[in-house]
């Protein structure tokens, strides 16, 4: 599906913007498989305990788990970070470059800032590794550890879910996440219905 809308889009901007009014796009006529379900995989606790601690051993990954796990950040926008994006002063950290094209900026945690602060260096990029060299060793840390059924982006849902439940709205997790609209939050939500639930018993 992916590849398809790809070279759609390709054509369309072509043909648009490129004035080839003469070209036809190849796959205009094709109907679209449907999309991947969303994924719902969650962690129990003793699961984040496990990645963070057997990770120590290799530091930018657990360095990267650590900016899933607390900030929510996607992969991507982990690996592009620059030092000069911290504001240790203010304790924020400046997302740029993000998959919506907005940039925004989210709070840095305690944990976050104690594993940054000694190696600070103004101008360089705090991760010197491809996405997927990231993958990779991410890949044998959870074979190691034996769990299943974990991708990278699952640490991204867990943190974007806990935010939810430590009482965090809608409005406010759309802001951390860096969604464009609500609906694509909702995929979250059944996390934000258990901390209703708690609400409505209480």
């Amino acid at each position: 599906r992916r590849e398809l809308v790809l070279i759609s889009g390709l054509f369309q901007t072509a043909r648009n913007e490129w004035g080839l009014r003469g070209l036809r796009n190849p796959v205009g006529g094709i109907k679209m498989p449907p999309d991947s379900p969303s994924r719902s995989r969650r962690l129990n606790q003793c699961e984040k305990e496990l990645l963070i601690t057997e990770s120590k051993g290799v530091p930018y990954l657990h360095l990267a788990i650590q900016f899933a796990l607390q900030t929510g950040m996607r992969q991507g926008e982990i690996l592009r970070l620059f030092y000069a994006d911290l504001d240790f002063d203010r304790h924020l950290i400046m997302v740029k470059d993000t998959k919506n094209g907005d940039d925004r900026i989210i709070p840095m945690t305690g944990d976050i800032e104690t594993l940054l602060r000694p190696t600070y260096a103004e101008n360089s990029p705090i991760f010197r590794i491809s996405q997927s060299g990231l993958q990779q060793a991410f890949r044998k840390l959870i074979k190691r550890c034996e769990l299943r059924d974990l991708r990278f982006h699952d640490l991204r849902h867990e943190a974007l879910s806990s935010f939810f439940e430590a009482g965090l709205s809608l409005p406010e997790v759309k802001l951390l996440s860096g969604h464009r609209t609500v609906d694509q939050l909702m995929r979250y939500s059944h996390a934000h219905m258990t901390e209703i639930k708690r609400k409505l018993a209480r």
